[in-house]
């Protein structure tokens, strides 16, 4: 194997520490609106429904069907 394709082979990305705990957050934020009934939305915030219909506006903007 020649020094070139063993360097292109090892060349990583490397990311900054910051991006998993932003990864995780943007997929627990996906799922909320997504998939969400209403039980992380009524529990996380004493919001009433205004979470709740942020969250259905949210499903409508993205074209996820909700009902």
């Amino acid at each position: 194997m020649s020094s070139r394709a063993a360097a292109v082979r090892n060349a990583g990305v490397a990311l900054p520490q910051w991006v998993w705990p932003v990864l995780a957050l943007a997929l627990a934020l996906l799922y909320a609106v997504t998939f969400d009934s209403g039980f992380v939305s009524a529990r996380v915030a004493d919001s009433g429904m205004y979470l709740h219909e942020l969250f259905h506006d949210g499903r409508h903007l993205l074209g996820v069907p909700c009902h």
